[in-house]
Formats: C-alpha cells, structure tokens, sequence
C-alpha cells in the first residue's frame, strides 16, 4: 500500500513537471495584494508570493516552467524592476519549475540546504528505481542556508528561515516583517489534509512543530500565503494545528491499544474533519495520509 500510493504521488509530481507549455495554455493566472509590498500570484501549482517595490521584485517560488514567460507578465503590470532574489520553499516541481527560467533573467536562487541538495543531486524515483536526474545547473539554488537568512528590500525585512522537516525536510517559511505576511509554503495548505511527503524527509509531527512557529509568528492581523488556497489569517493555522493534534491523539490511542493499521484505517480516525480537509487528490487519499502518521507514531 506504502509503496503504491507513493509511487503515484511521485509520478504526479513528476509528470507536472515536464508539462507543455500546451498543457498549461488554459491556466488562470491571478494576482492578489496581500499587505504592503506583498502579492499573492495563483496560477497552477504553489502560490507564488511577491514583494514589489523600488528595490526590485523578491519572488517565493515559481510554479512550472511553461507559465514563466506568463508570471513574468504579470509581474511587470505591476513593476518594470527585475526579479533579484527567488527563494524555494521546497524541492516539489509546482514549486521549482520555473527555476532556470527565472534565474535566466538574473535572478538569485535560495533555498534551505536540505532543498539545494535534493535540487541539485537528484532524488529517487520510484517508478525506474534510479536515481532522478539533477535540475539543470542554471535551476540550482546558488545560495543555501542552515539557519535563515535576512534580506533587506522594498523597505523592509524579509526573514526566510527553515522549519522542522515537515511537508519535505528542507521547508522554509518567509516573513515579510513590515507588511505582516507569512508565506508558508505547502506546510500549510488549506485545500485538504497536509500532504506529508515521508520520501523527501517528511513528518507529520514536524508539521504540528512548523505550523506552531508560524502561530507564535503571527497575530490577528497577519495575512498568510498557502503552498495552495486562498489566503488566510492566524486563526486558520490554529484551525489546522488543532485538527491534526486531535487525530494524533485519536491514533496514538489506538495504537497505544494493539490495534494494526488495516483496522486503523477501517476506524476512519480522521471521520470527524473528512467534510472539510477530506477533498484530497486522487493520488493521496485519506487512507494514505492516516497510515503515515501511524507508521510516525509507531516509530
């Protein structure tokens, strides 16, 4: 089961990133202010999230490669300045597409250190076995960082810091300090249950851990920017915090009292929140998302 769910989790991922631009040719772009200097751009794949301003365009991810000439577009009705930094909240290809495009146009590439090297070395593939092949060298991120980095641009601070392993082990958050606004990578989407990426590094506990920072980061009046979904605010992340806590609780329970996973999963742990985090893709379905967290929890 672990194994089959994961090989069309991987495949999805893979087969987006090698789209035409045919294959995108109907895709909706949308821009969004979000606060300040922030705007969120929609289009297919991660929310891409923007700081524009006499400094310049900071951008946080990149969707696919074949909607780059449109991102950019979009962009420049807004501002004729360049895009000077790009930071990959993570390695999936809804994300990092666009990469070598961008970083064509002069951009510099950041991401956490985990990311770069996922980025740059490659990642098992499940469908052949072998090793994926490496992004091309003008993709790669060029700076990498442990800790977090501070940028300084468009009259304000721009904190881009990694986070427990949790969507992937190489997640970022950004922090747009003066305008208030998180963007949170695929940490926190509020398009269905997280999606727990347990190959690159992922855990369902570091994700309680991460979207706990982004808690304590924000207050009332914090605007946050999803992987994927519409923008949200603090108590939002709270809702999701909360609901992942109960059903650990739920599970580790059932563990705690002998039962297997089949019975788990036939348990249907996660019944009470299924109306409103259920709508998972096809590729991940609830039975996929509660079998991970009990393999976590019975680590």
């Amino acid at each position: 089961m672990v194994k089959t769910t994961h090989f069309v989790f991987m495949l999805a991922l893979c087969l987006g990133q090698s789209g035409t631009a045919q294959d995108f040719a109907d895709v909706e772009l949308k821009m969004h202010p979000v606060a300040g200097s922030v705007y969120m751009l929609e289009g297919r794949g991660g929310n891409i999230g923007l700081s524009i301003g006499a400094d310049g365009v900071f951008m946080v991810d990149d969707q696919f490669a074949a909607l780059t000439d449109r991102v950019l577009a979009e962009i420049r009705k807004l501002s004729e300045q360049p895009v000077r930094f790009l930071v990959n909240t993570h390695v999936h290809p809804d994300h990092v597409g666009g990469n070598e495009n961008i970083a064509k146009h002069g951009a510099l590439i950041f991401a956490h250190d985990n990311a770069q090297q996922r980025l740059v070395n490659g990642s098992f593939d499940v469908r052949t076995g072998q090793q994926n092949e490496p992004l091309p060298l003008a993709a790669h991120p060029v700076i990498s960082y442990g800790d977090g980095v501070t940028f300084h641009i468009n009259g304000e601070k721009v904190f881009v810091f990694p986070v427990p392993p949790a969507h992937t082990d190489g997640d970022s958050f950004v922090h747009f300090t003066g305008s208030d606004v998180l963007h949170l990578g695929d940490v926190y989407r509020n398009t269905g249950y997280p999606i727990i990426d347990t190959y690159n590094g992922g855990r369902f506990t570091g994700t309680i851990d991460a979207l706990e920072l982004a808690i304590e980061l924000a207050d009332k009046d914090t605007r946050i920017i999803p992987g994927h979904g519409k923008l949200a605010t603090r108590s939002d992340v709270i809702e999701l915090r909360n609901m992942l806590v109960a059903i650990e609780k739920t599970i580790a329970a059932m563990i705690e009292d002998g039962l297997a996973l089949e019975e788990v999963i036939a348990a249907n742990p996660t019944r009470e929140f299924d109306s409103r985090w259920g709508n998972t893709p096809e590729w991940y379905p609830v039975a996929r998302f509660v079998e991970i967290i009990f393999d976590e929890l019975s680590e």
